[in-house]
């Protein structure tokens, strides 16, 4: 519901100040979804190809594009798979991708579902420590919702913490 890809069947909720069901756009240009183990994109695109296409369809211009593609794909260790087709990635290098994806547009919100879902003990920590850095770097104007089944990464990254048991 907070990312608008569902409305409420009751009740009202607000993103940013924005009412998620009257101001949906105004949301969605501010913040980004990465849900763990998704298959989002093209699979006969490369890498590189499927990040710049994204990027283009959310307003950054080809040249930023290129160099924030360039600086994600180092944080998570995709440099040398830029040149492969996504029907190519294993599970773990998908996700690498899709957090890549997630973070290019340096949305104001960032909805995260088992975002480290199939990375390696390394890149798992480097990825979090990437996204301790972001909200850090956003002088307050940056938020993670994260979902994880992982405490400690919850507890890592999180300044709030909300369980839900049973449901």
């Amino acid at each position: 519901i907070l990312s608008t890809l569902l409305l409420p069947t009751t009740g009202r909720a607000k993103v940013l100040g924005f009412d998620i069901e009257k101001e949906t756009n105004d949301i969605r240009w501010r913040m980004s979804l990465v849900s763990g183990g998704e298959f989002s994109g093209y699979g006969l695109l490369t890498v590189e190809e499927q990040l710049w296409m994204f990027a283009l369809f959310n307003g950054m211009n080809s040249l930023d594009a290129k160099n924030k593609i360039d600086q994600l794909l180092e944080v998570v260790g995709l440099e040398d798979a830029r040149k492969i087709p996504l029907s190519e990635l294993s599970t773990g290098m998908r996700q690498k991708m899709n957090l890549v994806r997630g973070l290019m547009t340096d949305p104001e919100i960032l909805f995260l579902d088992e975002p480290t879902l199939g990375l390696d003990v390394e890149i798992a920590r480097d990825v979090r420590e990437y996204l301790k850095n972001w909200i850090k770097s956003g002088q307050e104007r940056r938020t993670i919702l994260l979902t994880s089944h992982y405490m400690q990464e919850a507890e890592e990254l999180c300044e709030k913490i909300g369980l839900i048991n049973e449901g």
